[in-house]
């Protein structure tokens, strides 16, 4: 089989899985979009005549979840960290709120929403989302904020129409002079130009656009000019938007654009772009090259991408691709890197003024990845 045909075959192939989880998929969003303006208002979920409606469609997206698990392109390497983690969260989050935690229930519930937005601007942009193959649409009557209709049309792969919510949004923000939060909608326009869509010049555009704006703070104004600095370095690099194509252009990646970033400080917005673009080239090379020997290097160097994304307030699951590429490769040399990148995560989530205090199960995970590394070994 020539590797055009073999390419033709994986993306039909993953089109028509995908078609049979779309069912699945939508029910999921249908009932987390019902559920977006308790996300957004604390007060609103905490109001005990909303707890039937938050119980109900927690419950659906869980049995939606649970009957896609069972589908082949959840169970993907690019996509199986996720769906383990949306579980748990799922879980977690549905237990909190019957035991009357709502705060932790809350919680859980914006990280879910935080993974599926991760998950979905992993696909290729040849896959279309399963609400583009059943031909449905964001019922935009449940939005009264630009902002969250964005985070719904963002979930499912509506790109353009997201990038107008968010942009409305920043409009808006400004037009009322309210600064609180304005950073948000312009850093989902960032991840939709530079990890889906790999355009740069349309990023600088919109970024010239606003930099001059009254009602823009000094801090988000500087970031502006961070971001647009790397857009332009990245406008230099000889990169198709159409991806890497081989495991040697992989390599040769890795070691002149990625690699270089581990001598820099990671909790700089000067790099946001960077591993933006090193997320979206590495996840979409990950997804049609499945049987790569470069499985654990990608698992390492998307897991640390994403890291550095969450920090900043990205949507991120690096973690799980940390432990992903212990469980699955023990024995390569790359699953003691992912261990102490994994390690760093945890204790930098559980670290704070009084000291870092890792939970006794966490430790206890800890002490069983690394068993599994000497024992490999």
């Amino acid at each position: 089989m020539t590797k055009k045909i073999l390419y033709l075959f994986i993306v039909l192939t993953s089109s028509a899985v995908q078609a049979a989880t779309s069912e699945q998929m939508n029910q999921a969003f249908e009932a987390l979009s019902k559920l977006v303006p308790y996300l957004t208002s604390e007060a609103k979920f905490q109001e005990k005549k909303n707890f039937p409606l938050i119980e109900e469609n927690l419950i659906k997206i869980q049995q939606a979840f649970k009957a896609a698990g069972h589908e082949r392109l959840v169970k993907q390497e690019v996509f199986l960290p996720t769906y383990q983690l949306i579980q748990e969260n799922l879980s977690e989050s549905l237990q909190s709120f019957k035991r009357g935690n709502k705060e932790i229930a809350l919680w859980r519930l914006k990280e879910l929403t935080a993974i599926c937005l991760d998950c979905h601007t992993r696909l290729p942009g040849e896959l279309p989302s399963s609400y583009e193959l059943t031909g449905l649409d964001v019922d935009q009557s449940r939005f009264t904020d630009a902002y969250n209709l964005g985070i719904a049309q963002l979930i499912v792969r509506r790109y353009l129409d997201a990038k107008n919510s968010f942009t409305k949004s920043i409009d808006q923000k400004i037009l009322k002079g309210d600064t609180k939060d304005l950073i948000n909608p312009f850093k989902q326009i960032l991840l939709i130009e530079t990890k889906v869509h790999k355009n740069s010049l349309a990023m600088i555009t919109l970024i010239d656009h606003y930099k001059d704006k009254k009602g823009l703070s000094l801090e988000l104004k500087q970031t502006l000019h961070n971001w647009k600095e790397q857009l332009l370095a990245w406008t230099k690099k000889n990169i198709s938007s159409e991806g890497l194509k081989t495991d040697e252009e992989v390599q040769n990646f890795i070691k002149l654009t990625v690699e270089p970033l581990t001598k820099h400080a990671q909790l700089e917005d000067v790099h946001d772009v960077d591993h933006l673009f090193i997320s979206g080239f590495l996840s979409n090379y990950m997804f049609r090259n499945k049987q790569s020997p470069l499985g654990p290097d990608l698992n390492f160097w998307i897991g640390r991408s994403e890291k550095y994304l969450k920090r900043e307030n990205f949507f991120g699951s690096g973690d799980l691709f940390f432990k992903q590429c212990i469980l699955r490769y023990p024995k390569h040399a790359m699953a003691l890197k992912c261990f102490e990148e994994y390690k760093d995560s945890i204790e930098f989530e559980f670290s704070g003024s009084s000291g870092t205090h890792i939970p006794p199960d966490i430790k206890k995970e800890l002490n069983e990845l690394k068993g599994l590394i000497n024992k490999k070994k």
